[in-house]
């Protein structure tokens, strides 16, 4: 299910990439036409912002719709999703765009031709970020939810505000930690035992 968000993760990132100027030099080949190419790396740019999006959508998903599902298993499924949405997914769509034409152009332009190529990548770290921080989100979403049982929202650990009261919706008995409780500081105290001097004499 998240590999297959990675669809409009790659429309979205054909859409906001920047194309490349470049320009047919014959002998050399095609190279960028423009002395200072920040469209060059603009696409993993911009691929690496939208992965931080990404990653955080989806693990607060996650954890919204299958937190009572917790544990080493959702964080990989998530974590493996994110990444095979992005790789997978997301930049052979993106790149898919536009690339027939480009690639026609490529085998019939005239030296001194210019074209503006489609966004494409040339590094492999924007492909990490999305899982990257999935892992992290998550993992701080269930170190700090105080709610260890989270199939019943509102129960609480052993100690806290929470301690030794009903649970309203069951009407069940208090929850416990399953530490031994300490006496109860709203009774009175027990009266003390009979010692050898109140022993009644014979």
């Amino acid at each position: 299910m998240v590999t297959l968000l990675g669809a409009p993760l790659g429309l979205l990132w054909h859409r906001l990439a920047p194309t490349v100027p470049v320009i047919n030099t014959g002998a050399n080949g095609i190279v960028v036409n423009d002395p200072s190419p920040e469209q060059y790396i603009a696409a993993d740019g911009w691929l690496t912002l939208l992965g931080l999006g990404f990653g955080l959508i989806v693990a607060l998903a996650a954890w919204l719709i299958l937190r009572r599902d917790r544990g080493p298993a959702l964080l990989l499924g998530v974590v493996a999703g994110a990444g095979a949405a992005v790789k997978w997914v997301a930049v052979p769509l993106g790149e898919l765009i536009g690339k027939d034409a480009y690639e026609q152009w490529r085998a019939s332009a005239a030296q001194g031709a210019t074209y503006l190529a489609p966004p494409a990548l040339h590094s492999v770290g924007p492909t990490l970020v999305p899982a990257f921080v999935a892992a992290i989100v998550l993992t701080l979403l269930a170190g700090w939810s105080n709610d260890p049982d989270l199939d019943q929202p509102g129960a609480q650990p052993g100690y806290g505000p929470n301690h030794g009261q009903y649970d309203e919706t069951l009407g069940g008995p208090p929850f416990s930690s399953g530490w031994p409780a300490g006496p109860d500081p709203t009774t009175a105290p027990a009266p003390p035992a009979p010692g050898p001097a109140d022993q009644p004499r014979g």
